[in-house]
């Protein structure tokens, strides 16, 4: 179960994912040498720096985290919720308050990260619902037999 407290401060976070990346050591991420020093900090990520390559990095470099403008309590929320409560991508843009194209891009970057299996389907397909948008009510509807977008589908069991 993930530590519900680690959603109250950014330092909660940070000491989580530091727990986690580093549990065998600090270890650089470009030449996995473990021949590193703390090298000053960012905010509140610890920054380090390799004595074999020369490179600095951070608790996130490499990570999904990296690059993000969402922070890590965002992040472990956005996680939290959309594989624990089944949360759709619009519920958790409203409740954090963040496009969804930004969401969308955070969830395929998690997925991607579990090395989540492609879904190739072959043979009969069953379509359970079906979701489009109109383009002159700019609005989600029910398609109509003209506007059919295809947003989830399974191979059929025969």
């Amino acid at each position: 179960m993930f530590p519900i407290s680690q959603f109250v401060s950014e330092s909660a976070a940070v000491n989580l994912l530091q727990q986690v990346r580093w549990r065998d050591g600090v270890e650089c991420p470009r030449c996995r040498s473990d021949r590193t020093v703390r090298n000053g900090s960012y905010r509140v990520y610890q920054r380090y720096l390799c004595k074999n390559c020369g490179r600095t990095f951070n608790d996130k470099t490499k990570t999904i985290f990296a690059h993000s403008k969402l922070t890590l309590t965002e992040w472990y929320f956005t996680i939290y919720v959309f594989l624990r409560f089944n949360t759709s991508i619009r519920q958790i843009e409203a409740e954090l308050d963040l496009s969804y194209k930004t969401v969308r891009r955070r969830v395929e970057c998690f997925a991607k990260a579990l090395d989540a299996p492609s879904l190739r389907l072959s043979g009969p397909v069953e379509i359970d619902e079906v979701v489009g948008l109109s383009r002159t009510q700019r609005m989600y509807t029910r398609p109509r037999a003209a506007l059919a977008w295809l947003v989830h589908a399974r191979a059929r069991d025969v």
